[in-house]
């Protein structure tokens, strides 16, 4: 079953405490919006961006041989 929650006059909404519970939210938290496909989704910040971002591109730098073959060969091509 979906839950509601009504928009105020000043474009505020409650969240429903089983999402805030799903979520693991709690008063003062910063969440983030995002809007795809006409949806709105709504999900916790992360404590620290950069721990959110570690490992990202991982997969990327295999394709290439590893990081430290690619800075290798980078390097040695400015000799």
């Amino acid at each position: 079953m979906p839950l509601s929650s009504r928009l105020t006059s000043k474009c505020q909404v409650t969240v429903p405490r089983e999402i805030g519970k799903a979520l693991r939210l709690s008063p003062g938290n910063l969440v983030h919006f995002a809007i795809e496909g006409g949806k709105a989704f709504l999900s916790p910040a992360p404590e620290s961006h950069a721990r959110a971002l570690k490992g990202l591109g991982k997969d990327a730098w295999g394709s290439l041989g590893g990081a430290d073959h690619f800075l290798r060969r980078e390097r040695d091509s400015w000799a």
